[in-house]
């Protein structure tokens, strides 16, 4: 355990922006594997899914879907939702980026973490808006990108469906660009109360526009 100055801080955040910015074309045209399981805690139903995610160059998300198995609740209600509500997101442009318009910041602690040494800082959105949470944020001392995230969203994606997210979103740090690779969330649903969301990503490689774009779906 650290105690950081003030000013070091505040510099790393600035550092932070940069960083982020700096890497923002590099985390689009992409794709990566996806390993989903879903879990509706009162009913004791499953679902897992496997497939492929897709980030186009203009930052809109797409899926194929590899297999889909478990209970036909949990496939409908709670994994093709938010592959559809993230694809929805995705064309609307969002300006949900962690940054000092959309947050404030306030300095917490230095911890070590595998090598690393992190500082944690607690934000929270200057407005009540889709995509933007309240919670924490980790950032490497070194590379001044992000390790975690974690927190609640402030307003439901889908007001109809969901009441609250979530989420402990972590990232792996690959040639200077931070990648999600797992993203655990706790969900309200108002049909089928909570659920609980692991997604594994993995094998990122170029090239973000899929063979086919439907719509996700739960038909096989």
């Amino acid at each position: 355990m650290f105690a950081a100055p003030v000013l070091l801080a505040q510099d790393l955040l600035q550092r932070y922006f940069d960083a982020v910015a700096r890497q923002a074309d590099r985390t689009r045209d992409i794709r990566m594997e996806m390993d989903f399981d879903a879990r509706l805690l009162k009913l004791e139903k499953a679902g897992h899914l496997t497939g492929m995610r897709y980030i186009a160059k203009s930052g809109q998300v797409a899926f194929t879907i590899k297999s889909i198995t478990g209970d036909d609740t949990v496939k409908k209600h709670v994994i093709a939702r938010y592959l559809a509500g993230e694809q929805e997101n995705s064309t609307r442009q969002l300006d949900s980026g962690i940054n000092d318009r959309n947050y404030k910041f306030k300095f917490k602690r230095v911890a070590e973490t595998d090598g690393r040494r992190l500082h944690l800082y607690e934000i929270s959105p200057r407005k009540k808006r889709v995509g933007l949470y309240k919670g924490d944020l980790w950032i490497d001392e070194e590379t001044a990108l992000p390790i975690r995230e974690a927190g609640q969203f402030v307003k439901s994606p889908s007001p109809i469906f969901l009441k609250k997210v979530s989420f402990t979103r972590t990232y792996l740090i690959v040639d200077n660009v931070a990648l999600p690779t797992r993203i655990e969330s706790l969900i309200e649903t108002r049909i089928a109360g909570k659920a609980e969301l692991v997604i594994n990503y993995t094998n990122f490689q170029p090239g973000g526009d899929p063979p086919v774009d439907p719509p996700p779906g739960t038909g096989q």
